[in-house]
């Protein structure tokens, strides 16, 4: 019992000895920080989506993003190799430009690592890991549907985004 009080003393002692030492020194602290920055995604559309000649089965125009050549082509490019994740909206609404009237768009994407477009593989809207190729280049085709049975007569227009972001 002696013994471990006298160590706990010595401690307690030697702790204070230390931080008197301490006050006596001029503090500093030095911290280093270092980051990498990688580069952008970039997205470049080389072809639209093309509504207008698109074949029309009961009032529903449907781009397959893998067959049919009015699909949208995209090609993202980033660093290479590396691992990315992609999320867009589903269903979008276009209006009418020139008065009433509403449209929704339910969009479906298809990318390939290769420039081959009916090799693509079905992107789901959620985000899931993918992978830019050895050049740093991912291929995006996009399509969908629309139903114009209730179409007023005009031009629509909306938005559609896509996220790209490293993982």
């Amino acid at each position: 019992m002696k013994t471990a009080l006298f160590t706990i003393l010595f401690s307690f002692i030697s702790f204070c000895s230390y931080a008197q030492e301490e006050q006596n020194r001029p503090q500093s602290v030095s911290v280093s920080i270092t980051a990498t920055v990688t580069n952008s995604i970039e997205l470049t559309t080389i072809q639209t989506l093309e509504l207008q000649n698109a074949d029309i089965q009961n009032n529903i125009i449907d781009i397959n993003p893998i067959l049919s050549s009015n699909a949208g082509n995209m090609i993202a490019r980033g660093n290479p190799g590396s691992k990315f994740s992609l999320d867009y909206l589903e269903v979008r609404e276009l209006t009418n430009t020139r008065g009433t009237g509403v449209l929704f768009f339910e969009y479906r994407i298809a990318g390939n690592y290769i420039y081959e477009q009916n090799t693509a593989e079905i992107l789901d809207p959620e985000s899931r890991e993918l992978q830019f190729n050895e050049d740093g280049e991912f291929y995006i085709w996009i399509g969908g549907r629309i139903d114009v049975t209730n179409a007023e007569p005009g031009n629509y227009e909306g938005d559609f985004s896509i996220e790209i972001e490293y993982i």
